[in-house]
């Protein structure tokens, strides 16, 4: 009996036979096979894309910045105002005086300077004699006092001041213990330096 003859085996290709006019790329980076699929005006286009979104986002952070100064520089000027109005109030408040009254012809005998006081009719002039301030309806408004007397060319002079005086009336009226209010405009007042003089 003979023996059938056998073929020889061949092993199958390891890879797939080529289609003709088919070219198999190698495989490289998946992000260089993406960008080379794209055309360069493609590719520019994404580019300034990126770059306006970019712009956009600083140019929304320097408004958001610039909204928030001029919110503070508003609520700063809003509360200007209220510091004018107070400066006005500082201005338009009570006030003060001061000025001498002398009593003519006494203090013969003291030296230039020496203390002294009323004499004579005059007696109830003296260091601490209350001097009052009145409007122009007879209403009390401040009240001061003499300091004390001192010796001059003229007699005995006596300064005083008066603080707190109530602003807005037409005239006042300054009266030293019971002689009589002398007249004054608010003004006057406000200036200070006032000289009224008792007797000869």
């Amino acid at each position: 009996m003979s023996v059938p003859e056998q073929q020889p085996h061949t092993p199958p290709p390891s890879t797939a036979p080529e289609a003709p006019g088919v070219t198999t790329e190698e495989p490289g980076p998946a992000s260089a096979s993406r960008w080379s699929r794209l055309s360069r005006g493609t590719v520019l286009a994404i580019g300034a894309g990126l770059g306006a979104a970019a712009v956009g986002a600083c140019w929304a952070g320097v408004s958001l910045a610039g909204g928030n100064e001029t919110s503070a520089t508003a609520a700063g000027a809003s509360a200007s105002p209220s510091v004018s109005t107070e400066r006005a109030e500082d201005v338009e408040g009570p006030f003060s005086t001061d000025g001498t009254l002398t009593v003519a012809g006494i203090g013969a005998g003291l030296e230039p300077e020496e203390l002294c006081s009323g004499t004579g009719g005059y007696s109830d002039i003296d260091f601490g004699t209350q001097v009052n301030v009145t409007d122009a309806a007879g209403t009390l408004v401040a009240v001061g006092s003499l300091g004390f007397g001192e010796k001059t060319e003229l007699g005995c002079e006596f300064p005083f001041t008066v603080d707190d005086v109530t602003p807005g009336s037409k005239f006042y009226a300054v009266e030293v213990s019971h002689r009589g209010g002398l007249t004054q405009t608010e003004d006057e007042l406000r200036a200070g330096g006032l000289a009224f003089t008792l007797g000869d």
